[in-house]
């Protein structure tokens, strides 16, 4: 009974004055039909739309929120969408595939943005949202990465470098794969090889940064 009348006197009762805007309702729904609304902010759309038709009411600090979005998005129009669709080549979708794993190895930045461009190959990002996750000084050095003529083949013997992770420091490898996997890395020499350790049966992924050629002493 105790228990029962402190939580009573504690609990935290809104005040906040209850406001009708189909206004504000509508532009709710306009946002939910852009494609590019993804993640957080359309699931906090998707329960002010739900709040709305279920009382009809909102607060001052949601509608608020809901502009907020609006003026944010307000540059972006489903006609200038369209046109960017049509610049939205196979170069521009293979570097965001590149940029998507990249941040998808390095959350939380573009969390959402990543896997809807991984997993929706119908998608299409916003001009906004390619430049913001593809144009900055990470994505590029991991463009780069990516694109960079690899300085080793496949079938060549390397050595892990001095103070390179444990796994791969001062042994002797061959490479078995080039490209092995997407760059994990916003780094110079950040390629990814499949190497397969001397004497040993697993396979081990290292970036190209880590390894060397052999010395003839070494090999």
């Amino acid at each position: 009974m105790f228990v029962r009348k402190y939580y009573k006197r504690y609990k935290k009762i809104s005040t906040a004055p209850k406001i009708k805007d189909d206004n504000v309702f509508d532009v709710v729904k306009n946002l939910l039909s852009l494609p590019w609304i993804l993640g957080g902010t359309k699931d906090f759309l998707l329960s002010i739309k739900e709040t709305y038709e279920d009382k009809g009411v909102l607060t001052q600090k949601q509608i608020d929120a809901v502009r907020i979005i609006e003026t944010k998005n307000a540059d972006q129009t489903i006609e200038k969408y369209n046109d960017w669709i049509n610049d939205y080549d196979e170069h521009k979708r293979e570097i965001a595939e590149i940029c998507a794993h990249y941040y998808k190895s390095n959350p939380p930045y573009f969390a959402d943005l990543s896997d809807k461009i991984l997993n929706d190959a119908d998608f299409v990002p916003s001009e906004r949202q390619y430049i913001s996750m593809c144009e900055n000084k990470f994505a590029s050095k991991v463009v780069e990465a990516t694109k960079a003529e690899p300085k080793y083949e496949v079938g060549m013997i390397v050595k892990g470098r001095k103070n390179s992770p444990a796994a791969v420091e001062n042994q002797l490898f061959s490479i078995i794969k080039v490209n092995a996997a997407p760059v994990r890395s916003a780094a110079k020499g950040a390629k990814l090889y499949e190497l397969l350790p001397f004497g040993k049966t697993q396979t081990v992924f290292c970036e190209e940064r880590h390894i060397r050629k052999t010395r003839k002493s070494e090999a």
